[in-house]
This record gives structure tokens, C-alpha cells and sequence, in this order.
């Protein structure tokens, strides 16, 4: 019996490989298509203020993912948005930049990993940086690219965010 079924295990451990499927290779177009689409949006609703355009990108059922546990993306906008007001209210805003160490795509799903920095800077004209590693996970729905599950890690310093191309 194990000898008619180790054919069988070598070939589904192959398949499960990273480098088993094409597909693993980022595409030109869906690439470009997630950065139009999903982060430059991001980077635009953060300098903005703009929780509803932010909230557009995900799947309404998404899912945010912590070091302390998981959250409804409905929940963690509801939060994030009243950390906008109450930073908008003090004269503060915020910018967020991404960096990539990983991106796997095809025309119809998608997995980027890597480090975003997210900055403060206040009303008096100090700034400061926070550096934070994230996996997101998103499908193409109706010709659109939405966050199915984000991930964010615990805080990392500069210099891992220095390590990593522009």
C-alpha cells in the first residue's frame, strides 16, 4: 500500500512547490494593474484622509490580520477612520510608502509581502516613522482588484526598511 502511494506523495508535493506553477511569477499587467489599483489608492487615501476611497479596496467580508489577533476590515476602517479624524482635528496628517519583497500574481489572484512605512507628521512640523512588514492576499472580482486578508507584523526598524529596493 505505501509503495503504490509514494508516487502519489512526490507528485502532490511537487505541485504544492513554490516554483511548481507558472502562475508564481508576477505578471507585467496584473502587477501594474495592483499598483494602480491598490496602492497607489492607498498612498492616496492616507495622505487624504479618506477612509470610504481606503474602505473601496477591500472585500467588504476582509479580514485584518495582527500580532494580536484578527479583525473584521468593517471594524478596523471604523477604527482607522477615527484615528484620521482625530488626527486631521489636532492638524496632523499622514503618508504611507510600500515596498515589496515578494509579489506573486496572475490574472486573477495575488499574495505581496514586504514593509510599509507609515509617517506622522504634525501640525508643529515634527515627523515620525513607524516601519511595519505586511502580506496582503487579493482576487479580481468583476474586473476588479480587491484585499481579501492583510496581514501586519510587528514594528521593524529603519534599517530593514533601508534594505529594500525603491
Amino acid at each position: 500500500m505505501l509503495k503504490r502511494l509514494a508516487p502519489v506523495a512526490i507528485a502532490l508535493c511537487l505541485l504544492a512547490s513554490p516554483n511548481a506553477t507558472a502562475s508564481q511569477a508576477p505578471t507585467a499587467s496584473s502587477t501594474q494593474e495592483l499598483d494602480r489599483e491598490i496602492w497607489s489608492v492607498l498612498v492616496a487615501t492616507v495622505a487624504n484622509d479618506d477612509i470610504a476611497g481606503m474602505g473601496a479596496v477591500y472585500f467588504p467580508n476582509a479580514v485584518l490580520v495582527s500580532p494580536t489577533g484578527t479583525t473584521a476590515i468593517k471594524d478596523t476602517l471604523e477604527r482607522w477612520g477615527r484615528d484620521m479624524a482625530a488626527a486631521k482635528a489636532k492638524g496632523n496628517r499622514a503618508a504611507v510608502e510600500f515596498r515589496f519583497t515578494q509579489r506573486l500574481d496572475n490574472a486573477s489572484t495575488a499574495f505581496d509581502a514586504g514593509l510599509f512605512k507609515y509617517t506622522v507628521f504634525e501640525k508643529s512640523g515634527a515627523s515620525s516613522s513607524k516601519y511595519y512588514p505586511f502580506e496582503i492576499l487579493l482576487a479580481k472580482t468583476n474586473g476588479k482588484w480587491l484585499i481579501l486578508m492583510e496581514r501586519q507584523f510587528a514594528e521593524v526598524s529603519q534599517a530593514a526598511w533601508d534594505k529594500l529596493a525603491k
